[in-house]
């Protein structure tokens, strides 16, 4: 975990959760949840959590400009980039034991982007 993210509120829906703080009063929070199965899969996570951050929702042809591969250890996963202008979120998902494991960032734009590279290694260097 980085040494600027503070454990967040415990949860029963998270396995962890952290808060981080910027500048200017900027704010993101970072959550860690699994859950059964797929979830409805990508398209439907990705327009639920647009749904979250005020946005339409996109078409399967639209899924790929907005996602990248991530690897943690041998698991392959995919990172989600959701940028509505104020707000940004990333996600991460790893499947692992039957289960989709979502590591999300969610906050004011300027310190998501800020938080990527922490944000991707965090996520990298999950172990199972």
């Amino acid at each position: 975990v980085p040494t600027n993210w503070t454990a967040g509120a415990a949860s029963s829906m998270r396995v962890a959760s952290f808060n981080v703080a910027g500048d200017d009063k900027q704010s993101a929070e970072i959550a860690v949840s699994a859950f059964p199965g797929d979830v409805g899969g990508t398209l439907a996570n990705i327009n639920r959590w647009r749904g979250q951050l005020g946005l339409d929702p996109i078409k399967p042809e639209d899924v790929a400009g907005i996602t990248a591969p991530i690897e943690a250890g041998d698991i392959k996963g995919t990172v989600v980039n959701i940028d509505a202008g104020a707000k940004r979120m990333l996600v991460a998902t790893l499947p692992h034991g039957g289960n989709s494991w979502f590591f999300k960032i969610t906050g004011d734009g300027p310190l998501v982007e800020a938080q990527k590279a922490a944000f991707l290694e965090f996520v990298k260097s999950v172990k199972f």
